[in-house]
């Protein structure tokens, strides 16, 4: 396989590297651009964010009809390494785990209704988002077959009962994929639900300590009594 990058994605990994360089280093040496939980404040973020969308750094795992930058996986494991030589990198140019993620699922598989209502907020850089997989044992972690979370239909809508553990910034998250089990089909049983974080029947537990410093919302614990969800993601 050929892992050479193309002129196009080359360009792109330099210019990523000179504004890690020329920007975030400096950043790093300030104790001031820290927020509490050791990562970078957010009024600095929004600051720097501005820049790297005015120099065209921004979002460039995305599809260029969706206002990404379109490159391809190759290229983008080389940028992805070149943001991550700082310890702010990769929420400056949004392309932040679970943001990176979740855009990157929703640019796929997503409705057009639902690129409009989820997906651009996210790229925009107005909201941040979470993705609700994980579970306190004995449910589901690495591997999702074990959900415990469930899903069940009722009318229009499903009503969502369930516990999750670790969800990557659901303290500051608008928007979040839910992972629920909606049948015992060991092969389609489970289902991706969107949500916006001011829906009815769950609540955020906790904020989970952990060490070093933490993502912005931080990894919470989650609890899902009766929601009742209307915009299905995934059969």
């Amino acid at each position: 396989m050929d892992f050479s990058l193309d002129s196009r994605s080359e360009d792109f990994r330099q210019r990523i590297r000179a504004f890690v360089e020329g920007e975030l280093f400096p950043l790093e040496q300030d104790p001031s651009a820290y927020d509490e939980h050791e990562n970078i404040d957010l009024e600095v973020l929004r600051q720097v964010r501005q820049k790297a969308r005015a120099e065209g750094l921004w979002c460039l795992q995305m599809p260029i009809e969706l206002g990404g930058q379109g490159l391809p996986v190759v290229g983008m494991a080389a940028c992805y390494e070149e943001m991550n030589r700082s310890i702010f990198g990769p929420v400056v140019f949004n392309s932040c785990a679970p943001d990176d993620g979740n855009m990157i699922v929703l640019g796929k598989i997503g409705t057009e209704a639902q690129k409009q209502r989820w997906l651009k907020p996210i790229m925009d850089g107005e909201v941040r988002s979470s993705f609700a997989m994980t579970e306190p044992a004995p449910g589901a972690g690495s591997d999702p077959g074990m959900m415990r979370t469930t899903a069940t239909r009722d009318g229009d809508r499903w009503v969502i009962h369930g516990h999750k553990h670790y969800i990557t910034g659901a303290g500051v998250a608008s928007h979040f994929i839910l992972i629920a089990r909606t049948s015992d089909d060991s092969r389609k049983g489970l289902t991706a639900f969107m949500f916006h974080r001011d829906d009815p029947g769950w609540e955020i537990v906790r904020r989970i300590p952990i060490m070093g410093p933490e993502e912005h919302g931080g990894h919470c614990e989650l609890r899902f009594n009766v929601s009742a969800v209307k915009s299905t993601l995934l059969p």
